[in-house]
């Protein structure tokens, strides 16, 4: 089974190589992608996404952040099929827009997100629609900087995007990891909690999990 693997805003797939590599090391054969995440073109970003499908087998798209909004307009521009693209797993993505990026247009930076918003950063409403199995992760250690541009610290979130902005209507599981944003790529478990939605469609929640989480 292949894992196509996407990072998120002002990032690069070399980002997302120590997460590539724990999923080699579990088995799957990886690939991670590298496009322009603040001009954005679909339609290669989709072409890319095609090329790296295995044509004989399921795959799995992973996406960090923004990446897995791209995974989403991907899912709704090619429809494939679950023996294409049997899961999706995203990790810190705000499934229905980013409350922070409304802010930071608010402030009057919002060219520094150039055309991402466009691509799901805007807040929207959205349900799950397809037929792949979806498992979300967010964290919950807010290192970031989102405490200090809306001031809401008891809203709990991983420093830049809140925990129930990962929650969409139609997702397969949902789980929580004490992990900033940027953390939840690095944090060794990850990689698990992985290969266990891609196995049994759902993650690991049990109390050993719990104390063990945070561990990086």
């Amino acid at each position: 089974m292949k894992i196509i693997i996407l990072h998120g805003l002002y990032m690069h797939g070399l980002v997302m190589q120590p997460l590539s590599h724990r999923l080699r090391k579990l088995g799957y054969q990886t690939q991670t992608l590298t496009y322009n995440s603040v001009k954005i073109d679909e339609e290669k970003v989709y072409q890319m996404i095609d090329q790296a499908l295995d044509p004989f087998s399921p795959n799995v798209l992973v996406g960090h952040s923004l990446g897995g909004l791209m995974i989403k307009h991907y899912l709704a521009s090619r429809q494939p099929s679950t023996a294409c693209i049997s899961h999706v797993v995203t990790i810190g993505s705000p499934l229905q827009g980013a409350s922070i990026a409304e802010r930071i247009k608010e402030l009057g930076f919002g060219a520094m997100l150039g055309n991402a918003p466009k691509h799901g950063l805007d807040l929207h409403d959205d349900r799950w629609r397809w037929p792949q199995k979806l498992g979300s992760i967010a964290g919950t250690l807010p290192l970031g900087a989102r405490p200090f541009l809306l001031m809401d610290n008891h809203t709990l979130s991983d420093g830049t995007v809140t925990v129930e902005e990962t929650k969409i209507a139609g997702m397969t599981d949902h789980f929580m990891a004490h992990t900033s944003h940027t953390g939840l790529i690095y944090n060794l478990f990850i990689a698990k909690q992985i290969d266990h939605f891609i196995r049994h469609s759902r993650f690991i929640h049990n109390e050993n999990w719990a104390k063990n989480r945070h561990l990086k």
